[in-house]
């Protein structure tokens, strides 16, 4: 594999990788043939989680089709750090947490009596076999899944959905224009006050190209800049901020270097409406915490199989499908 792919992949922090599958994959116990075991100790109730290899496979194959679309098969026998960890190794990990979790916050909806619907199953009921349709005889043949075991994981995955839902119902989650504000500036890093005020100078004469005195007087190779508002603006950010549509700022000093402004977008409307949704879910995300790790601090999970043992990402070279999340989200966002 390419030697930046490499290094791109290895970048990615764990944390950030195993949001995204959480955000992504979002839910998925079979409500039918789970196998549970209660146990006590110390207070905790544990609680064993059973699987049918199918609903395992349908996860990892989904995740294991997005990537691969990106950095290429080669990605899972890559040493993802120096004890010798792959890839592959990782994102199975990642997998069988994200599990854990989600049965916990089953067994939650189980104590708020959190059900569903008729109408709610019936539409689950058509998306499964929608996502079913969708499968090609190579995926069927490495997941190994049924419709049934679909629909058991689409009805989870929407129930979890639901309590979080409503126990944030009654939570402040707006988000003000102002605080998901995003501007485009253009910007000019020196290294004195003087040729600061040189260029300041020429910047500001009448028909001056700001980009192009930048491109060829900026410290800084890049010039285009996207910000974003935070209740910790910095100097450079506060002088961005304050402009109007095409104003250019005076000089500001921060850090021994010297900086001037263009504002190229003082609202960039699709960037910001984007950082609005994101907050918002951040909040949502917080107010649910505050209920969930109590809850996990007396309940825990414990799952059945090793997964390890469920799968094997060397496989299934003709199984491509990567939809099942994505699809359940386009459903319900129509």
């Amino acid at each position: 594999m390419d030697g930046s792919k490499i290094n791109r992949i290895r970048g990615m922090r764990g944390k950030a990788v195993a949001v995204m599958i959480a955000v992504c994959m979002a839910v998925m116990l079979p409500a039918a043939g789970c196998s549970k075991k209660a146990a006590s100790s110390n207070g905790v109730k544990t609680v064993e989680k059973d699987y049918t290899k199918g609903q395992i496979m349908v996860i990892a194959a989904t995740e294991r089709n997005r990537y691969q679309n990106i950095y290429t098969s080669e990605l899972w026998s890559v040493k993802a750090d120096d004890s010798g960890v792959t890839f592959e190794d990782k994102l199975i990990d990642q997998i069988e947490q994200f599990l854990i979790e989600l049965a916990t916050t089953n067994m939650m909806a189980d104590e708020q009596g959190v059900e569903l619907t008729g109408q709610e199953k019936d539409s689950l009921k058509t998306l499964s076999k929608e996502y079913y349709r969708s499968l090609s005889d190579q995926d069927k043949d490495y997941i190994d899944v049924s419709e049934s075991e679909i629909y058991d994981l689409y009805c989870e995955y929407y129930r979890a959905d639901k309590l979080v839902g409503e126990l944030t119902r009654n939570e402040n989650l707006e988000v003000s224009d102002a605080e998901a504000k995003v501007i485009q500036v253009q910007q000019i890093e020196l290294d004195t006050r003087e040729r600061a005020e040189d260029i300041l100078s020429q910047v500001r004469q009448e028909n001056a190209d700001f980009f192009s005195i930048a491109t060829r007087s900026s410290k800084d190779a890049q010039i285009l800049y996207t910000m974003e508002w935070n209740d910790h603006l910095d100097s450079r950010q506060e002088a961005a901020f304050a402009l109007e549509q095409d104003e250019i700022s005076g000089i500001v000093e921060q850090d021994g270097k010297y900086y001037i402004f263009k504002c190229t977008n003082a609202y960039d409307e699709e960037a910001t409406a984007a950082r609005k949704s994101m907050l918002a879910q951040d909040k949502k995300t917080r107010a649910f915490l505050a209920i969930y790790e109590p809850f996990v601090r007396e309940h825990a999970v414990k799952l059945k199989d090793d997964l390890r043992e469920v799968v094997d990402f060397s496989g299934g070279q003709g199984c491509v499908t990567d939809s099942f999340f994505q699809l359940y989200h386009s459903y319900f966002t129509k």
